[in-house]
């Protein structure tokens, strides 16, 4: 067991549940397409966006299986199959949304397993396809020397993820301090950046299969950095990290990931929310622009226009499924606050956490978008989440439109 928090019994138990899952899968998409073919619909969605949601489906059942396999302690090569299958998954999924976390760990596996380059441009085009703006993603698929030319200065996830630059920017100039910076990262750092995404107490649940830090490893695979402080960690997949050792990563300054490249959002800033000009005292400037024009939509938009304007953009798809849910909820017209929540918890400006989740945990690591003197606030929704956010101290505003607004002492 390279896990020590996993159950053997509970992964191996897992594991042949996604493969019977996956072929379950593959049949329903063999019938489906056949029914394309045919001109048949025998369903309320489309056959397109089923085949794709399968797809998808079994792309997550076999990242599950990789992760469990490795968290078993099975030999490395066995994770290679699985690997070709998720890419083949990934590559039919078509414009569905695919979590950022599963994309650079592909990304980051296709490096340590160092497949051929034809996967590696595979799930550059992939990257391309999902329109994924992330630094580290791009510094990777850039080292992996397939011609991938596109380097972004923003993070997807800024916490933890922001934090490898230093990393890069040490190795440049002293591989010995850039060793040290890894192991701090991955000791102090990796895990709790992930908090949000619920993963503190993971492990005492049902599914748990291991979390593993791919993309640092294949960060000290491609900068040729000393692991071995971190042979024994449990977040860290060493062997992975000098399996095979024999693929040539182009190398590549820092400075060239310092170019004035900046993002389509950085670009696009505008100051003032016209619509609503007490949410500037909420709102950081960077997001003025898109929050105003959410305003707008929201006024001036059906709810199907709006809806599938903003299913991908804000994760309305991952909060009602169906566009007539969304219709349901907001037959009043009283969602927008609602929305901006949503918007600014995609953003990463607004943490979410789960009822259950302390606080006191996430404070260090939450995102603070001011340059002045803030206090703590918390949005109450209607639902069993908790919704958290630095403002300055001086707004006094108690609600934003439906959603109240209270400041945490």
């Amino acid at each position: 067991m390279r896990d020590h928090l996993s159950i053997e019994d509970k992964l191996r138990e897992g594991i042949e549940y996604n493969k019977e899952f996956i072929e379950d899968n593959r049949e329903d998409i063999k019938n489906l397409e056949e029914d394309e073919k045919d001109g048949i619909q025998r369903n309320p969605n489309d056959n397109k966006s089923i085949i794709e949601a399968r797809y998808l489906r079994n792309f997550i059942y076999e990242s599950e299986n990789i992760i469990a396999k490795y968290s078993l302690g099975e030999d490395i090569s066995a994770l290679e199959e699985d690997f070709y299958h998720a890419i083949y998954d990934l590559e039919h999924t078509g414009t569905r949304k695919v979590g950022y976390i599963y994309l650079l760990w592909m990304v980051s596996l296709g490096t340590l397993l160092e497949t051929d380059k034809e996967n590696m441009e595979k799930l550059g085009e992939i990257i391309e396809r999902k329109n994924i703006n992330d630094s580290l993603i791009d510094y990777l698929l850039y080292a992996s020397d397939i011609g991938y030319t596109k380097i972004t200065n923003s993070y997807f996830k800024e916490n933890p993820y922001s934090k490898t630059r230093e990393i890069i920017e040490l190795a440049q100039t002293d591989k010995k301090k850039a060793s040290k910076r890894l192991q701090t990262y991955m000791e102090k750092e990796w895990f709790k950046g992930h908090y949000d995404y619920e993963w503190k107490n993971a492990y005492k649940e049902p599914g748990y299969v291991g979390f593993w830090s791919f993309e640092t490893a294949a960060l000290a695979k491609i900068l040729e950095l000393d692991d071995t402080s971190l042979i024994n960690n449990n977040h860290y997949p060493y062997d992975l990290a000098h399996y095979k050792n024999a693929m040539k990563f182009k190398p590549i300054s820092i400075s060239e990931f310092d170019n004035e490249h900046e993002s389509e959002e950085t670009n696009e800033i505008k100051e003032g929310i016209e619509h609503n000009p007490l949410l500037e005292k909420l709102i950081p400037i960077r997001w003025h622009s898109f929050v105003n024009l959410l305003i707008q939509d929201y006024k001036e938009l059906d709810d199907c226009a709006f809806y599938e304007k903003y299913k991908k953009l804000i994760g309305l798809d991952q909060i009602w499924f169906l566009l007539q849910e969304y219709q349901k909820e907001n037959a009043q017209k009283n969602l927008l606050g609602t929305l901006i929540v949503f918007a600014m918890t995609e953003k990463e400006y607004i943490l979410q956490l789960d009822y259950k989740e302390d606080l006191e945990d996430y404070l260090s690591s939450m995102k603070n978008e001011w340059n002045t003197k803030t206090k703590l606030v918390q949005f109450i929704l209607n639902n069993d989440q908790n919704y958290y956010a630095w403002v300055p101290a001086d707004a006094s505003i108690e609600a934003m439109y439906e959603v109240i607004m209270k400041e945490v002492r």
